[in-house]
């Protein structure tokens, strides 16, 4: 087993969020939500990465884009948003899930989460990125 469906697997079986595999190795795992493993991903990233597939909890369009940055070439999620849907399609990354939604709902369950509202209006990969570094900054 390797690409997609071992990085599935070690995600579902460990209950991690988010997990990297290139072809039977492993390059990232993480039980931090958000986008947080896909900055760290992106900012350690190696050029000799090929073949580098996803399996994260949620995709939004903020975390798509850093899938872009990140050299993703196929992704499985539980749970994808339609603009997510949309940057994918657009570089041509391949995305399998289990759930459709307009937006990804913030912690609380009542609106948009913060990294949808800072994707708005976004079209290009480094421009989210700098855009979400700019917000954890603020953050602390």
């Amino acid at each position: 087993m390797e690409g997609i469906e071992l990085a599935k697997k070690i995600l579902m079986d460990n209950n991690y969020t988010c997990v990297a595999v290139q072809g039977k190795d492993v390059v990232l795992t993480s039980f931090e939500r958000g986008v947080k493993p896909l900055i760290q991903l992106y900012e350690t990233k190696k050029d000799s990465y090929e073949s580098l597939y996803l399996a994260d909890k949620v995709i939004g369009k903020a975390a798509a884009y850093l899938a872009v940055l990140c050299g993703i070439t196929s992704i499985y999620t539980n749970v994808v948003s339609e603009e997510a849907k949309k940057v994918l399609r657009t570089y041509n990354i391949p995305v399998s899930y289990e759930l459709e939604v307009p937006f990804i709902v913030n912690r609380r369950g009542d609106g948009k989460c913060p990294m949808e509202e800072l994707s708005e209006g976004v079209n290009e990969p480094l421009e989210m990125y700098h855009r979400i570094k700019g917000w954890l900054a603020k953050m602390g």
